[in-house]
């Protein structure tokens, strides 16, 4: 074989392999918005639960960095509509005893399914990385168990259009703006 014919074949080769990126399997669906059965704005004490992820997903280091900027957008949109707001831990949170205290309102974010690609790896793997997502439910419940609500969010960041992870990192703070937006229109 020429080398001409070497270097088209390894081209093509390239190509194929750059153009057949990994695809990231969205495995999971939001729950359905719907509004809340009682006014969020009503309750004289919020307790805002940091995010659980899903265990298929909680062992990934860059994963547990994103829902750490979630939680912290997250409070910052909480504490600016809500008076009274404490965050806890979800390890925290299960050991309150809120029995009977139906003035305390509870809001649980759950990952349920995430992926997060940084920068460092969109810088290496470019678009064979894959796309970052999101998929997040969040419980909204009176202190005494009362479930008020449980709607879901979504965002994606795909992997064509992610240059340096830019859009991966803006997905986590969209998602916590669109649990704000929830609170904002049910307050």
């Amino acid at each position: 074989m020429s080398l001409v014919a070497r270097l088209k074949m390894t081209c093509v080769l390239f190509s194929l392999m750059l153009f057949s990126g990994c695809a990231t399997k969205i495995t999971e669906q939001p729950s359905p918005v719907t509004p809340s059965t009682q006014r969020l704005g009503e309750f004289k004490r919020v307790i805002l639960v940091r995010s659980e992820i899903a265990p298929a997903y909680a062992s990934h280091e860059a994963n547990i960095k994103a829902a750490n900027k979630i939680d912290e957008v997250l409070a910052q949109q909480i504490n600016s509509l809500l008076s009274n707001v404490e965050l806890k831990s979800v390890e925290d949170a299960k050991k309150l005893n809120l029995k009977g205290q139906s003035n305390v309102l509870v809001i649980k974010p759950y990952i349920k399914q995430i992926k997060f690609i940084g920068g460092a790896a969109r810088f290496w793997g470019g678009a064979m990385a894959g796309s970052s997502v999101v998929i997040m439910d969040v419980a909204f419940e009176t202190g005494d168990g009362k479930k008020l609500s449980n709607p879901g969010f979504m965002r994606k960041a795909g992997a064509w259009t992610d240059g340096f992870g830019v859009q991966s990192n803006l997905m986590l703070e969209e998602i916590a703006r669109d649990v704000g937006y929830y609170v904002a229109s049910n307050r």
